[in-house]
């Protein structure tokens, strides 16, 4: 898709916004610039795969890069889409661009209270896209992520995170208990820095 000026300029004040969060909180965003189109094009394609009328989620949203994508792609519904970010200017930015969707501050850690206002209820998740560093956040705020999203989602619900690290972001023993297919994409060369989209499929719960 050819960029309009608006759309180029809408591109440069949020790198310059997302440059400025990440110098006060480096390690919370996990990345100097937002994702390039080669990757958000990757995650929207992966997030496709959901099953069809399920709400989606999207995890540190920062300056909608991802968003936008998942719009081009036709996965965002007014009415079955929130998008979650804890950094309040980017909150601000990402209502200012999209006020028809739903944009929620607060911790991804704590994503079923989260989503409540929403009216989403477990099982009523079909993706969640994820840009949140995941690898480099504590265990403990990592495992109550990923307890919410797999609790969220909904048999043949996918869950996308792209990481920079050669491992997957899901360790194997969510796998095992949430009842989850990984699958790991090809790596995209052409974003900075180079990333892998992974898939986690939810199938059911590990019989006991």
């Amino acid at each position: 898709m050819r960029l309009t000026s608006d759309n180029r300029a809408l591109s440069r004040a949020g790198t310059a916004l997302f440059l400025k969060r990440w110098l006060k909180r480096p390690l919370g965003l996990g990345a100097v610039v937002p994702s390039g189109s080669a990757l958000t094009g990757s995650m929207a394609r992966a997030a496709s795969a959901a099953p069809a009328g399920g709400w989606v989620v999207e995890l540190g949203a920062g300056t909608g890069v991802v968003t936008a994508a998942l719009k081009s792609a036709g996965l965002v519904r007014r009415g079955r889409f929130v998008a979650v970010e804890r950094d309040a200017e980017l909150v601000r930015f990402l209502r200012g661009q999209f006020p028809d969707l739903s944009v929620r501050e607060g911790d991804a850690a704590r994503l079923p209270a989260l989503l409540a206002a929403d009216g989403v209820r477990t099982g009523d998740v079909g993706a969640v896209v994820s840009s949140l560093p995941l690898l480099s956040l504590p265990r403990g705020t990592v495992d109550g992520i990923l307890r919410g999203v797999f609790g969220l989602l909904a048999p043949g619900g996918v869950f996308v995170q792209f990481t920079y690290g050669p491992k997957s972001p899901v360790a194997p023993g969510y796998c095992e208990e949430f009842g989850l297919i990984a699958s790991r994409g090809s790596r995209v060369w052409r974003n900075v820095p180079p990333a892998v989209v992974w898939s986690f499929r939810k199938t059911g719960p590990r019989a006991t």
